[in-house]
């Protein structure tokens, strides 16, 4: 989908709108500023889960998270059924378009995001996470291949 110039997908990261995302961006600027706090504030036993884009495996963040000792989930390539926060990317997409005009610039566009996530309803996420065991029986019956999620 295109808005005023911006090229958006239901499971485009916030961080991809400003530009294309590279191994030191993701590292500048996710990694090191949101990453590392959020997990060392969780303690002994916290893990980093991602979906193995390019940006996420490059070097230059395997360097750093190890340096910091995190410990990275395995976790199978190019499974957006199994990463929850796809179909919320989507769900969010879907609610900015239904509820905005298009956004005239990145700071719009970054407001709209905010206030749709904010409305998303708890139980929504709940039946979300509730669903999560369905999910990955069905990706284990078709072996990794297309479930109907």
């Amino acid at each position: 989908m295109v808005w005023a110039g911006f090229h958006l997908h239901g499971r485009t990261p916030l961080y991809r709108i400003r530009g294309n995302l590279t191994g030191v961006r993701y590292r500048d600027e996710i990694v090191r500023p949101q990453i590392i706090p959020t997990l060392q504030a969780m303690g002994a036993g916290a893990m980093l889960q991602d979906d193995n884009a390019t940006p996420h495996r490059a070097r230059v963040v395997q360097d750093v998270l190890q340096r910091q000792q995190i410990v990275r989930m395995n976790w199978p390539a190019q499974s957006p059924d199994l990463a929850p926060i796809e179909h919320l990317w989507d769900i969010i997409g879907r609610r900015v378009r239904d509820n905005h005009p298009p956004p005239a610039d990145v700071d719009q566009l970054f407001r709209f995001l905010q206030q749709e996530w904010k409305a998303i309803p708890q139980q929504m996420l709940q039946n979300h996470v509730n669903s999560m065991r369905s999910r990955i029986g069905e990706c284990l019956a078709t072996r990794g291949g297309h479930t109907r999620y």
